[in-house]
């Protein structure tokens, strides 16, 4: 709260970290003074906000105002630095206050390293060297911070990843099987020509490739609109989370290639038990 305002009521994140975390994790100082430029000893309690925090809570001016908890201690707001995003999904960071390690002991805290390339054999060397600590508590979980922020802080964005993969799936084969029916359907219409061409000599793959061309058309057609649609949702997008790039080419393949592996299947499976029927049978059938 500022001098002489009335408290207000607030919900932060609270973060106890060391006076390099700032510079390791790429929070850039806006206002204030962070732990590292702060005196070893203070009067009060100190705490660092975010830019989010700031502006929600503060009206961009809170360097000199203050947090007090639940217990009455009162924390003073020394400084303020820039809101640092999670991962492309996340469109606003969450209201945070750091407290310095030498202000608030806790018996368990993340040390964050910084590597030049983390590799699969890089982790195990920091694992065997935090192993070695005498004194210390084994076994040391040692985890990239992608990693670790996809457990706990974007635990929600990939649960609804997992999700959003499952639905697709499950539209895939039933995409899949609506796609058999009715090429099914088309080529059980088409019966009597088939047969036709059949009795005057046509060759098996041919007729296959007749159905099939029919299938591609549409398989052609289908994919040209989802690319299209593709690329309206992307921009939009693009709009509502500036940080994220645009796709890989795989991510543009892989869904068409997916639809001719659909279409091929469904229109082969129907030819070719087309061609196991007798011609005069079927020329005799009444339409």
């Amino acid at each position: 709260v500022p001098e002489g305002a009335v408290p207000g009521s607030a919900m932060f994140d609270v973060n106890v970290v060391s006076p390099s975390y700032f510079d390791r994790m790429g929070l850039v100082p806006i206002a204030g003074r962070t732990f590292r430029d702060a005196a070893a000893s203070q009067s009060c309690r100190v705490g660092v906000i975010n830019q989010e925090a700031a502006e929600r809570f503060f009206g961009g001016n809170a360097v000199g105002g203050a947090v007090i908890d639940g217990s009455g201690r009162r924390t003073e707001i020394i400084g303020v630095v820039h809101s640092a995003l999670h991962g492309t999904s996340q469109r606003r960071p969450e209201p945070t206050i750091y407290m310095p390690m030498t202000q608030d002991f806790r018996p368990r805290m993340t040390l964050i390293l910084g590597a030049r390339e983390t590799t699969d054999a890089t982790l195990a060397m920091a694992r065997r060297q935090f192993d070695a600590v005498a004194g210390g508590r084994a076994p040391v979980t040692v985890r990239t911070l992608a990693d670790h922020l996809s457990r706990t802080a974007l635990a929600s964005e990939r649960i609804a990843t997992v999700l959003v993969g499952a639905s697709a799936t499950s539209a895939l084969v039933l995409g899949g099987l609506g796609l058999y029916g009715a090429m099914a359907e088309a080529t059980r219409q088409r019966r009597r020509e088939i047969a036709m061409r059949i009795a005057l000599g046509a060759q098996g793959r041919r007729i296959i490739g007749l159905v099939l061309g029919d299938g591609l058309r549409f398989a052609g057609a289908g994919a040209v609109a989802g690319m299209l649609g593709s690329l309206m949702l992307m921009r939009w997008l693009a709009r509502i989370t500036p940080t994220s790039g645009p796709p890989a080419l795989w991510a543009w393949l892989v869904a068409p290639l997916a639809l001719l592996v659909a279409v091929g299947i469904a229109a082969v499976l129907p030819a070719r038990r087309a061609m196991t029927v007798d011609p005069l049978t079927i020329l005799r059938e009444k339409r």
